[in-house]
């Protein structure tokens, strides 16, 4: 989950940057839970690795410190070409579905 007040530390109480942030996310990430499932289970080690890079850093600005830890670890694996650990998959798309709940329900507030 992110850390929504640590996320409006950063910008000083701008409730409205952290907003801007949450749409711009959900627009460009609302499926990727999906999309990683798919990677995975089309062994396609090499976009996993992007896909897993590109959420990490993302995430990692939002303040996300829940699924984090999982989604390095699928980054390592695929970017050696080892296919990740099923289990932690499964977490990072849960999580993944999480954040975009807790996103949008942060913006219908």
């Amino acid at each position: 989950m992110i850390n929504i007040e640590m996320l409006e530390e950063m910008f000083g109480g701008d409730k409205e940057i952290t907003q801007q942030l949450f749409e711009l996310y959900l627009a460009e990430n609302a499926t990727m839970g999906s999309t990683i499932l798919e990677q995975y289970e089309a062994n396609d080690l090499p976009t996993l690795f992007h896909t897993a890079h590109t959420l990490s850093g993302a995430l990692g600005n939002l303040c996300e410190m829940d699924i984090l830890p999982a989604i390095k670890e699928i980054e390592a694996a695929a970017k050696t070409e080892n296919t990740p650990n099923r289990d932690t998959i499964n977490t990072v798309v849960e999580g993944l579905n999480n954040i975009k709940d807790q996103m949008e329900n942060h913006l219908s507030n």
